[in-house]
């Protein structure tokens, strides 16, 4: 059974690097769970995966950045067993990182 899991984007404290931090990180999930996150920073965020390969795929999560102030993006659900790196894709907000864990062992 698919469970929701959120991913909350928060601000850090002003003149912290990164400017915010995703909670959790990483976010434990079991296939099909369905997962997404809620904006509660000021500014817009656009979660991007990060492939083996160093490249970024800006819209493997969602097609459009989720913006400011608690909205939420679309959900987003995957079967596949693997970490899923990802970080902010909006210029400026590389240092914002953060991983799925996707695994069959039960996520509590």
């Amino acid at each position: 059974m698919a469970i929701e899991r959120r991913i909350v984007i928060k601000p850090n404290a002003p003149g912290a690097s990164p400017r915010v931090t995703f909670d959790p990180n990483p976010l434990q999930a079991n296939p099909s769970d369905q997962i997404f996150w809620t904006n509660n920073d000021t500014q817009a965020h656009w979660p991007g995966r990060k492939n083996a390969d160093g490249t970024i795929n800006a819209t493997f999560f969602m097609s459009n950045q989720i913006a400011p102030g608690g909205d939420v993006s679309p959900v987003f659900s995957t079967i596949v067993n693997d970490t899923l790196a990802y970080i902010c894709t909006i210029a400026g907000h590389q240092n914002e990182t953060g991983s799925i864990v996707i695994s069959t062992t039960p996520a509590l």
